[in-house]
């Protein structure tokens, strides 16, 4: 249907342009490109202007109409932004904030904080010294 719809728009265009083009205005004029009295023979002067005129405000209006339904239709296709799989560039600027927090909190004492009836003394444990060998 969409697809359908693009032609229909496209050849709007087309017969949009052609009959701007051949409409009389001030100055030159594509009308007289067709043919002097060929074209005189079809249209007369006063139609020519009203049969030009009112295909015009038909072909705009039929314009306006199909973008406005092709743009509704593509719009309810796609609910996807183009960023929803980009990572962020960078973190938040309170991150810097909570981080200090962070480490504040981490770096409290641990010994204010135990009572002396649950710790225990630690065992001492010895090692022996590292020795080196050359080759």
């Amino acid at each position: 249907m969409v697809t359908m719809l693009i032609a229909l728009h496209v050849l709007i265009c087309v017969l949009l342009v052609v009959t701007v083009l051949l409409q009389f205005g001030k100055g030159a004029e594509m009308g007289a490109v067709m043919g002097g009295g060929a074209s005189q023979a079809v249209f007369s002067s006063s139609a020519k202007g009203n049969f030009l005129t009112k295909l015009t405000t038909v072909l705009a209006i039929g314009f306006m109409v199909n973008s406005i339904v092709l743009t509704t239709i593509k719009s309810r296709e796609s609910k996807r932004s183009l960023f929803d799989n980009e990572a962020p560039i960078a973190a938040p600027l309170n991150s810097d904030v909570q981080a200090l927090e962070t480490k504040k909190v981490e770096t409290v004492p641990a010994a204010a904080t135990e009572t002396p009836a649950t710790t225990a003394p630690a065992a001492k444990v010895e090692t022996a010294p590292v020795t080196e060998t050359k080759k």
